[in-house]
């Protein structure tokens, strides 16, 4: 197991080594003791392993990450005992800034947005007041409303769109459910969803409608800044089940679905969205929605869409899913890239993503065929062989 854990670690690939880690998590065994310092080591530089690798280390592991500050993450020990003083953070240098605040938020947010309450006049530069506001980010809760709708009366149009960004991922906010009232009130449904003669999209925003958008917004814009602040599924309770297909009717339809892109995150459900957006927006738009959503429901969204995706796209998407892949998501990942052409400068080579994040008996299975499709396969090769022989190593021991 060592020297396969060697190679995997020597081939500096995120993916195969969150995947080894994960196995031997799953099988009940550890990471050898040789290999915890290169481990420890790798996951503390690229924190997207850490995650993976916490069940492989062991009682040994973890006692020796308690050696080290650097690894303590791994330990379960915190360095953050010391509450950050928030005026002393706000003098340091810019990324120190906000990492500082990061800390200070995490650490005790009723005390973090007390801060911004009460000092909130005083502070005098932009910058603060945008990086104090962003930093609510992590960890929002309904909590912070008041303090983000107190930042939407700022004098910035920075610090009052980063406030916005946020109130539009806090379910039920007030911010919502006005965006809710204007399109209900905007909005008609006859043959297709159009403007109301008489509602407010047919007249000079308001103060309020303003001060929800901070940037000045006339004509579509309006509708899709309001339709940024709106749950999908606010669609559905107004129009049902067809509601995806009436909005692309409209001629509103783009601006509309382009705020839905916007809030995709909040729909409990985004499958029935899909096809409807990626019609609709541009495939980069499409993408940027899509990275926002939880690993889960990732496969599903690449099974409705993968036969629409050119090779830069599809290579993109796949990027974002956890690996390894489900056997479903590698056979469709497999047939879309054989029905692309190479790009240029890799005719012939299989894609190095689907080789080393898909499922192991599909591609075993159609060995054939990607050597066939692919001929100049033989680097891919190696990868494949080794996450066999990693995989036939964890069964091994798990079967001895």
């Amino acid at each position: 197991m060592g020297g396969i854990l060697t190679q995997v670690m020597a081939s500096e690939d995120n993916e195969m080594l969150r995947e080894c880690c994960l196995a031997l998590d799953r099988a009940g065994l550890v990471v050898p003791y040789r290999q915890l310092p290169d481990l420890l080591a790798a996951a503390t530089a690229r924190s997207v392993l850490r995650d993976a690798v916490g069940g492989a280390l062991g009682t040994r592991g973890r006692w020796l990450a308690e050696r080290r500050a650097a690894w303590a993450w791994a330990a379960g020990v915190t360095y953050e005992n010391e509450l950050v003083d928030i005026e002393e953070a706000l003098d340091l240098s810019p990324a120190q800034r906000k990492a500082r605040l990061a800390t200070a938020r995490r650490q005790d947010p009723d005390r973090y947005r007390r801060y911004l309450v009460e000092n909130w006049a005083e502070l005098r530069r932009v910058e603060d007041r945008k990086l104090l506001v962003a930093a609510l980010a992590d960890g929002l809760d309904p909590l912070d409303e008041p303090v983000l709708e107190q930042a939407l009366d700022d004098r910035s149009t920075n610090v009052r769109e980063e406030a916005v960004v946020l109130l539009r991922r806090v379910p039920g906010s007030a911010m919502s459910q006005r965006a809710e009232q204007r399109l209900r009130a905007g909005l008609v449904l006859r043959l297709v969803i159009d403007l109301n003669p008489e509602g407010p999209y047919e007249l000079e925003p308001t103060r309020e409608e303003l001060r929800d958008s901070p940037v000045r917004r006339t004509g579509s814009a309006r509708l899709k800044a309001d339709a940024s602040s709106v749950s999908p599924d606010f669609w559905l309770a107004e129009y049902g089940p067809k509601a995806p297909r009436l909005l692309r009717a409209s001629p509103w339809g783009s601006a509309l679905l382009q705020g839905v892109a916007t809030n995709l995150t909040m729909a409990a459900d985004p499958l029935p969205w899909l096809t409807e957006l990626s019609a609709a927006i541009s495939a980069p738009a499409l993408l940027d929605a899509l990275d926002e959503l939880p690993a889960e429901t990732l496969g599903k969204v690449l099974l409705k869409l993968a036969g629409t995706w050119n090779h830069d796209e599809l290579d993109h998407f796949c990027t974002l899913l956890p690996s390894p892949w489900h056997p479903d998501v590698t056979r469709v990942v497999l047939e879309r890239f054989a029905e692309l052409a190479d790009r240029g400068w890799r005719v012939g080579r299989p894609p190095e993503i689907l080789l080393r994040r898909g499922d192991l008996r599909v591609l075993s299975d159609h060995w054939e065929r990607i050597a066939t499709r692919w001929p100049v396969h033989g680097a891919e090769e190696l990868v494949l062989r080794l996450r066999t022989e990693l995989h036939e190593e964890i069964e091994r021991r798990e079967n001895p």
